[in-house]
C-alpha cells in the first residue's frame, strides 16, 4: 500500500483504467455466455415440449393396450364370446372419445385351411348381431394357405366394412406380428402397414394379444386368435396436438424393425411424414421409443422460438450492463484501494476468530444429514457443497464447482425454480421451499425437497442464497405408485356393471360411478350428500322415514358386526320422475361407506313375463291351465265354507280345424282372440275364463245358489248367452265368419268332487253336446260316466288279452259247388271272467283306441302260420282263407312289408292268403290302395271287396283294382226271397262280377232256399250259418274232411289241429 499512497494520483488512476478494461472484457464474456444460456434455455424448452409429446405419446399407446388386454380378458372368460357380446363390450369401452386414433377393435380368428368351408358357413349363419347374417362372407384374398387368421369380429362395422373377412396373410408385417404373438405369448405391435379404409395419411399400425383357450382340455392352452387395436397414426398425433402437447414443435415419426432378441428386420419404415416447416438451421431432437416390441424414432424440429422477446435481448442488455458497471466500477476503484488498507488491518484483526468459526462451520457443514450448498445467486454458480448433497446428485465436490445449478435442475422444474428465485431476489419472500427433480449424474431423476434462503445485508441485495435439499426420491415413488393404484382402482369401479358410490361420514358423497348415474339419474350436482338423495329418491315424508330408519338400523348393525350391510330391494325415485326397483347394498369401509345399487328392473319384467308365461295364455291373456286348476280348487273350497253352488263350462269352438286348414293360423289366432274378448264380455268380472288349449274354452261360475237346481238354471242362462254371442258372425282379414260352439256343463257343490272329476264330467258333457249336432250344452249325465268306464275298463282288458293270447281265431267255411273250399277266418275273444265277448263289442273300441293295429298284425300271423300247417296235409292243402283288414291296417305305412314277412315267417303261400278290404278303405286314399294291392298281388296274395253294395260302390274304381273276388253282403241275401230290390241287387252284383271276371260269393246265407236263389243266378259260392256258424279250428277240418269226402283223420292232422 505503501507506493499507493506515495503516487497515489497517478497508480490510483492506472488501477481504476485496469478495472475498466477488466470490467469491459468480463462484460463482453458475460454478454457471451448469457447468449449461450438463453439459447440452452430456448433448447431445454424445446426439448422439454418433444420429452413431453414422447412421454405423452408413451402413455397413451399404454391406454390402448390396456383397452386389448381388457377385451382379451373377455375371451378368457367366455372362450366362445358371440359377436353380440363383443359389440356391446366394444361399445361400453367409448373408445372413441376416450382413445382417439383407434379406427377398429378386432377379433381376428385362426383357421387351419382344413376348417375354411365350415368356418365361412359358421359366420354366415351368425345372425347373434344382425337377423340376416353375412350371406356374403368369405375370407379374401381368396386362395388356399394352410392356415388362416381372419379379421372376424369388428367394431365399429360402419367405415371397417372392407376389414370383414380379411385375411392379414397378405401382410407380411402383421402376419409376422400375429405369428411371434402366437408363438411368444406377448403383447406385440405390427410394423406400420397401410390402412385400406383410408384414402390419405394411411399409415396405421396394430396392438395385438394373443388369445388361448385354457378350458379346451388339452395339455395347452388352444391358440384361438388374437385381439386387436387398429390404430392410425396420424389421429394419434393430432389427438395430442389438440392437448397442447406440439406447441411450437413439428414431429416426424419412423419405424425401426423389432428390438426382438435374433430378429434381423432392420428395415425403416415411415410412420407419420414432417406435418409442417422447421425453423431454419434449427437442431433435430431425437428420442427413440420402444413400442413393445419395436423401436421409433421420433426426430422433432423446433418451428418457432422458444424465447420471448426479453430474453432474447438479454444478452446484448447484460453486455451494455456490463460496461456501465465497469466504467462505474473503475471511478471507485481509487476509493476501494484507499478503503483496502484500513479493511486488511481490521481483517487481520477478526481474522483467527473467523478461521476458528469457519473450521467449526465447516465440519457441520459437511456431517449435516441433508444436503447443503452454498450459490451465487446472480450466476448460479455452486461455491460451497457439502458431501450430503454431492451423495444425492451424484457428482463429486469438484464437479460440483464447476457445474451451473441449472443443469442439476429438470427442465420442466426449471420455469418454476426460476420464478421462485426472482421473487427471492426482489426481496418479495424471506424464504422459499418446493418439491422438485434434479438430473443424477447417471441420468435418472431425483425427486429432492428444497429449502433456499437468501444471505444479505439488510438494505442490500442478495448475492448468495443456501440451498438446503432432502431426498424424498423414495416418497414420489410410494406417491405415485398409490396415484397409479387409484387411478386403476377409479377406473375398475367406472368400469363395474353395478351402480357404486362412497359415502363420508359426514354424508357426503365423494365418489359414484356411470353406472350409479345411469341407474337413478342424480349427479353430483343434483345429490351431493345422502340427505338430499334420501329426499329425492323417496318425495313422501312418511314412506322416506320407514325406509330410511331401516337402512341406518342395518348400517349400524354392520358397524357392530361383520361391516356388511346386507342387500335389499328398495323402489326409488329417479331423476327423470320414473320410479324403479332397485337392489341396495354397502360395505362399512375406512371414512365411510360403499354403497352398491343394482338395476332390478329387467329382472322384475322377466319375473313378471315368466309370471304370465306360467299361468296366462300368451295368445289371449287368458288364465291358462295350471291357473285354471288353482282357480278351480278355490272354488270348490269356497263352495264348501259357504254353502253355495257353483258350474264349469268347457267350451270348444266347432269346426275349428277347417278353419286353420282352409284359411291359415293367422285366421285361427284372430279368432281366438274375438272368442276370448266375447266369453269376457258374457260372465262377471270374478268370474273365471281360462283357455284350456286348442280350440278350448273354460268358464268357471261361483256363488250360484244355494241349491244345484238354482246353479243348473243360472248356469244354463249365462251358457245361452255364451252361445248366443259366440254365434254372431266375425271379422276375419275383412271378411265376415260364422262359427259357433258345443259346450258341457257340471254342477258342484261342496268339496265332494274334485278338480279332474268336475273336468271329466264337463267333457263327457261336452261330447253330448257335439253328439247332439253341436251348437248346443249339454249337462253332464251320469249314465254317460258309467258307460265310458266301462269302455275303459273294456280297453284295458283288450291289452291284458293281446298280451296274455286271450284271443283266437273261428273259422267259418266257404262251399262252392257242394265242397269246402276255404274259410274266413273271425277274431274271437276269450275273456276269463266274462267268457266270450262279442266282436261287435271290441272291434270297434280297438279300431278307436288303435289297439286293431297289434290285433290285424296278430290275426295275420296266426292265419298265416294256419296255412302253413294245412299245407302239410294232403286233404287241406287247397284251402284257402280269407282275413279281414281294417282301413286303419292296411293305410300304415309298413303293411306290405307286415304281410310278406308273416308268409315268409310261416312259410305259408301267397295264393292260398285272401286279404278282405270294406268299401269304406277305398274312400281315404285310392292311389295307395292300389300300389299296395299291386304289391302283394305281386306275391299271389287275393283280395276280396267284402260288403259290397252297402257303401259308395264306384265302378271306377272296381275296374281298376286288381280284385279277385266280390262278397255280397248279409243284409242284402237276408231278404232276398220276400224284398224284390235285394233280390235284384243280389242279382245284379253276381252280373257285374261276372262281367268283370271276378268270382262272386255270398255270405249270411241261413236258409236252403236262400242257397237255391243264388244258384239259379249263378252264384255258387256261399257261407253262412246253413252250413256252419264260426268254428274252431279242430272242428273245421272235421268239416272239409267230411264234406269233401275224407273221413280218416291222421295223427299229423289231429296234431296240427291241436296246435292250432
Amino acid at each position: 500500500m505503501a507506493p499507493l499512497t506515495q503516487n497515489g494520483r497517478y497508480r490510483h488512476w492506472m488501477a481504476g483504467l485496469g478495472v475498466a478494461v477488466l470490467g469491459v472484457t468480463v462484460s463482453l464474456w458475460l454478454a457471451w455466455q448469457q447468449a449461450d444460456s438463453v439459447a440452452q434455455v430456448g433448447r431445454a424448452r424445446f426439448m422439454q415440449e418433444a420429452r413431453g409429446f414422447a412421454d405423452a405419446l408413451s402413455q397413451r399407446i399404454e391406454g390402448h393396450t390396456e383397452v386389448v388386454n381388457g377385451l382379451r380378458g373377455l375371451f378368457t372368460a367366455n372362450p366362445h364370446l358371440t359377436r353380440l357380446e363383443f359389440e356391446r363390450a366394444a361399445s361400453d369401452l367409448e373408445v372413441g372419445q376416450r382413445y382417439p386414433g383407434v379406427r377398429n377393435l378386432s377379433f381376428t380368428r385362426w383357421v387351419p385351411g382344413a376348417e375354411r368351408a365350415a368356418y365361412e358357413a359358421r359366420v354366415r349363419a351368425d345372425t347373434s348381431l344382425t337377423s340376416q347374417g353375412y350371406p356374403n362372407f368369405t375370407i379374401r384374398p381368396p386362395g388356399e394357405r394352410a392356415e388362416y387368421f381372419v379379421a372376424e369380429y369388428l367394431w365399429p362395422m360402419a367405415g371397417n366394412e372392407g376389414v370383414l373377412g380379411f385375411d392379414i396373410s397378405s401382410q407380411p408385417t402383421n402376419l409376422a406380428a400375429m405369428q411371434y404373438s402366437r408363438d411368444s405369448g406377448h403383447t406385440v405391435v405390427s410394423a406400420p402397414f397401410d390402412l385400406l379404409q383410408e384414402e390419405t395419411h394411411r399409415q396405421g399400425f396394430v396392438i395385438r394379444v394373443p388369445v388361448f383357450d385354457y378350458t379346451a382340455g388339452t395339455p395347452e392352452p388352444r391358440f384361438l386368435g388374437a385381439v386387436a387395436s387398429t390404430i392410425r397414426v396420424y389421429d394419434l398425433v393430432q389427438a395430442l396436438g389438440s392437448q397442447g402437447l406440439l406447441n411450437g414443435i413439428v414431429v416426424s415419426m419412423a419405424d425401426h424393425g423389432s428390438v426382438r432378441a435374433g430378429s434381423a428386420d432392420t428395415t425403416v419404415r415411415p410412420l407419420l411424414a414432417q406435418s409442417s416447416a422447421a425453423l431454419p438451421g434449427a437442431q433435430p431432437f431425437v428420442r427413440d421409443l420402444q413400442v413393445h416390441d419395436r423401436r421409433w424414432r421420433l426426430t422433432f424440429y423446433p418451428a418457432r422460438s422458444f424465447l420471448s422477446p426479453t430474453e432474447a435481448r438479454l444478452p446484448v442488455l447484460v453486455g451494455l450492463g456490463g460496461a456501465l458497471v465497469s466504467l462505474l466500477l473503475a471511478s471507485t476503484v481509487g476509493l476501494l484501494v484507499r478503503q483496502r488498507t484500513l479493511a486488511l488491518v481490521r481483517a487481520q484483526v477478526s481474522d483467527d476468530a473467523r478461521r476458528e468459526s469457519e473450521e467449526r462451520f465447516h465440519a457441520l457443514f459437511n456431517q449435516a444429514s441433508v444436503g447443503v450448498a452454498l450459490l451465487d445467486t446472480t450466476t448460479g454458480r455452486f461455491l460451497r457443497v457439502n458431501q450430503r448433497y454431492c451423495d444425492i446428485v451424484g457428482y463429486s465436490p469438484d464437479e460440483m464447482a464447476a457445474l451451473h445449478v441449472q443443469a442439476l435442475i429438470h427442465p420442466d422444474d426449471l420455469e418454476a425454480d426460476t420464478q421462485h428465485l426472482e421473487r427471492l431476489k426482489k426481496g418479495e419472500v424471506p424464504e422459499y421451499r418446493l418439491e422438485k427433480r434434479y438430473l443424477h449424474k447417471s441420468g435418472h431423476i431425483v425427486w429432492v425437497d428444497l429449502t433456499v434462503s437468501p444471505m444479505w445485508v439488510p438494505g442490500a441485495r442478495p448475492d448468495h442464497h443456501i440451498a438446503v435439499v432432502q431426498d424424498i426420491t423414495a416418497r414420489k415413488r410410494m406417491e405415485d405408485t398409490l396415484r397409479s393404484n387409484e387411478h386403476r382402482l377409479r377406473g375398475i369401479l367406472e368400469r363395474l356393471p353395478m351402480g357404486l358410490c362412497l359415502v363420508q361420514t359426514d354424508g357426503r358423497i365423494s365418489f359414484r360411478n356411470d353406472r350409479y348415474v345411469q341407474i337413478c339419474g342424480y349427479t353430483a350436482q343434483d345429490v351431493p350428500d345422502v340427505e338430499t338423495w334420501w329426499q329425492r329418491a323417496y318425495p313422501d315424508e312418511s314412506e322416506r322415514t320407514a325406509v330410511h330408519d331401516a337402512w341406518r338400523q342395518a348400517a349400524k348393525q354392520a358397524v357392530a358386526g361383520d361391516g356388511v350391510i346386507p342387500a335389499r330391494e328398495y323402489t326409488i325415485r329417479c331423476a327423470d320422475g320414473t320410479r324403479r326397483p332397485v337392489e341396495v347394498s354397502g360395505v362399512v369401509v375406512e371414512g365411510g361407506h360403499l354403497v352398491t345399487m343394482q338395476d332390478l328392473s329387467q329382472r322384475k319384467a322377466a319375473e313378471e313375463e315368466i309370471n304370465n308365461l306360467a299361468y296366462y295364455d300368451p295368445l289371449t291373456r287368458l288364465p291358462n291351465r295350471r291357473l285354471l286348476m288353482d282357480r278351480l280348487q278355490q272354488a270348490l273350497a269356497t263352495s264348501a265354507r259357504h254353502q253355495r253352488s257353483g258350474a264349469l263350462l268347457l267350451l270348444d269352438l266347432d269346426n275349428f280345424k277347417t278353419l286353420n286348414e282352409t284359411r291359415g293360423h293367422d285366421s285361427g289366432d284372430n279368432l281366438l282372440l274375438q272368442v276370448a274378448h266375447r266369453l269376457r264380455n258374457c260372465v262377471h268380472e270374478d268370474d273365471t275364463v281360462a283357455r284350456q288349449g286348442g280350440d278350448e274354452f273354460v268358464v268357471v261360475l261361483e256363488d250360484l245358489g244355494d241349491n244345484p237346481e238354482e246353479a243348473a238354471a243360472r248356469s244354463e242362462e249365462v251358457g245361452q248367452r255364451i252361445l248366443t254371442a259366440l254365434r254372431e258372425p266375425y271379422v276375419l282379414n275383412g271378411a265376415a265368419h260364422h262359427s259357433s260352439l258345443s259346450m258341457g256343463v257340471t254342477i258342484f257343490s261342496g268339496m265332494r268332487e274334485t278338480v279332474d272329476e268336475l273336468l271329466k264330467r264337463a267333457d263327457l258333457a261336452l261330447y253330448q253336446a257335439k253328439n247332439a249336432g253341436r251348437d248346443t250344452l249339454r249337462f253332464y249325465d251320469p249314465q254317460m260316466q258309467a258307460a265310458v268306464s266301462a269302455r275303459a275298463a273294456l280297453e284295458l282288458d283288450m291289452r291284458i288279452g293281446l298280451a296274455q293270447g286271450q284271443f283266437e281265431l273261428y273259422y267259418q267255411p266257404q262251399i262252392d259247388r257242394g265242397r269246402i273250399t276255404g274259410a274266413e277266418a273271425l277274431l274271437r275273444w276269450r275273456h276269463p271272467r266274462d267268457g266270450f265277448v262279442s266282436p261287435a263289442h271290441f272291434i270297434p273300441l280297438a279300431e278307436e283306441t288303435g289297439l286293431i293295429l297289434p290285433l290285424g298284425e296278430w290275426v295275420l300271423q296266426a292265419a298265416c302260420a294256419q296255412l302253413a300247417r294245412w299245407a302239410r296235409h294232403a286233404d287241406l292243402a287247397g284251402l284257402g282263407l280269407a282275413v279281414n283288414v281294417s282301413p286303419r291296417q292296411f293305410h300304415q305305412a309298413g303293411f306290405v312289408a307286415q304281410v310278406l314277412a308273416a308268409l315268409a315267417s310261416s312259410g305259408a303261400q301267397g295264393p292260398q292268403l285272401k286279404l278282405e278290404l270294406t268299401e269304406g278303405l277305398l274312400l281315404q286314399d285310392v292311389e295307395d290302395t292300389i300300389e299296395k294291392m299291386g304289391q302283394l298281388k305281386g306275391y299271389g296274395v287275393g283280395f276280396s271287396l267284402d260288403d259290397f253294395g252297402t257303401g259308395y260302390s264306384s265302378l271306377a274304381y272296381l275296374k281298376r283294382l286288381p280284385l279277385d273276388q266280390l262278397k255280397i253282403d248279409q243284409s242284402f241275401v237276408r231278404d232276398v226271397l220276400t224284398d224284390p230290390n235285394d233280390a235284384a241287387i243280389a242279382r245284379t252284383v253276381v252280373a257285374l262280377g261276372t262281367s268283370l271276371g271276378l268270382r262272386v260269393i255270398a255270405e249270411g246265407v241261413e236258409t236252403e232256399a236262400q242257397r237255391e236263389f243264388l244258384e239259379r243266378h249263378h252264384c255258387h259260392a256261399w257261407q253262412g250259418y246253413l252250413f256252419s256258424p264260426p268254428v274252431p279250428v279242430a272242428e273245421f277240418e272235421a268239416l272239409v274232411r267230411k264234406t269233401n269226402g275224407v273221413d280218416a283223420q291222421d295223427p299229423q292232422d289231429a296234431h296240427g289241429a291241436h296246435g292250432a
